[in-house]
């Protein structure tokens, strides 16, 4: 190699070093134990698209069972992101942990109390005395079921009981043995039984109707010194839904290459795509801003909150009702739909 060709070489060893050390590092936490195609739009998608890396950003998708685990140990800096329900982070911010919602990713409530179509349990009082089958106890879905039964004048400890049945294959074997009268879950999940055959009557109050759901939380410190890097890790998760939403079957085949344990390989492809397509729609719905009070991807509002507080205040979970801003920002939403979305949409029609 001539001098000058060595010297090129090095020249672009150390361009590429500097690009890799800009990068930010992010770890973001998940909230269930393995990866799920209804989760393609916050993180298999932003990542193998690139909107992440293009935006600076080097992040590490971890997943993790439970919102509450998860919101834990954002406060304690462990890591930057999680994709939460808003119970923790009530409980917390009201014990003074410093940590806010940047982002609300899906629009409407996704947890329910559901029951097999013939059981005898036809109202919520009817489950005193039974059994519920959670993903884990630090899930979000519990938190919330616990507070549907409080909310019915129920003691959610001493009125029910709560078993850990995993996800899938585990719950769908709970229920078939009849090992839980009940199961308190989300939208997606209650998809994956379907698929499974199950179908269910499902349970929620006129105040779970109207709560917040997912939602990008961080720590305060992180929020105050790396606001850029907070909107572009956001802004990747925007066009993230965006795609899904206009390729479902692509964001299911993005998840597949990135997670392969996640496909299934008992069935057809033509099977596991129209089942993961179904679990997968179970979600994209509630990304979508079309007719909501505030149209922009990831907006909060002032009522949503409200609701939210007051109903984990009535309930018991947390003790005081502040001024709601204190859970909250919409700073970086107007910067983070600073994207075009005709183009994401038109990446999303011609994935090959």
């Amino acid at each position: 190699m001539s001098a000058k060709a060595k010297a090129l070489f090095f020249a672009l060893l150390v361009l590429a070093s500097s690009e890799a050390s800009a990068q930010t590092r992010i770890k973001y936490l998940l909230t269930s134990p393995s990866p799920n195609v209804a989760e393609a739009a916050h993180s298999s998608v932003p990542e193998r698209m690139g909107y992440w890396k293009q935006g600076g950003l080097d992040v590490e998708v971890t997943p993790f069972s439970g919102s509450t685990g998860a919101t834990q140990l954002v406060i304690a800096g462990s890591a930057q992101f999680t994709m939460a329900s808003p119970e923790a982070l009530l409980v917390a911010r009201q014990e003074g942990a410093p940590i806010k919602g940047v982002y609300n990713h899906v629009r409407e409530p996704i947890y329910t109390i559901a029951v097999v179509d013939d059981s005898p349990v036809k109202k919520l009082d009817d489950l005193k005395g039974k059994t519920i089958g959670v993903l884990s106890l630090s899930s979000g879905a519990t938190a919330v079921a616990k507070a549907m039964l409080r909310s019915i004048g129920l003691d959610p400890e001493k009125d029910a009981r709560w078993l850990p049945i995993g996800l899938g294959p585990q719950a769908a074997n709970a229920l078939k043995a009849n090992q839980v009268d009940a199961i308190a879950m989300w939208d997606w999940a209650y998809a994956i039984l379907e698929n499974s055959g199950f179908r269910f009557r499902h349970f929620e109050t006129p105040q779970t109707a109207s709560l917040l759901s997912l939602m990008l939380i961080t720590n305060d410190d992180f929020l105050k010194t790396h606001r850029e890097d907070e909107i572009k890790f956001a802004q990747g998760i925007a066009k993230g839904a965006v795609f899904a939403l206009a390729n479902p079957e692509a964001a299911v085949r993005i998840h597949w290459e990135k997670y392969p344990a996640s496909k299934p390989t008992n069935i057809s492809e033509e099977q596991a795509l129209k089942e993961a397509v179904h679990v997968l729609q179970a979600r994209l719905s509630k990304y979508k801003v079309e007719g909501r009070a505030d149209p922009r991807l990831g907006a909060f509002t002032r009522k949503e909150w409200e609701s939210t507080q007051g109903f984990f205040y009535d309930v018991g979970m947390i003790n005081k009702k502040p001024d709601v801003s204190e859970y909250f920002t919409n700073d970086l939403v107007d910067e983070i739909n600073k994207f075009d979305k005709a183009a994401v949409i038109k990446q999303a029609e011609t994935y090959r």
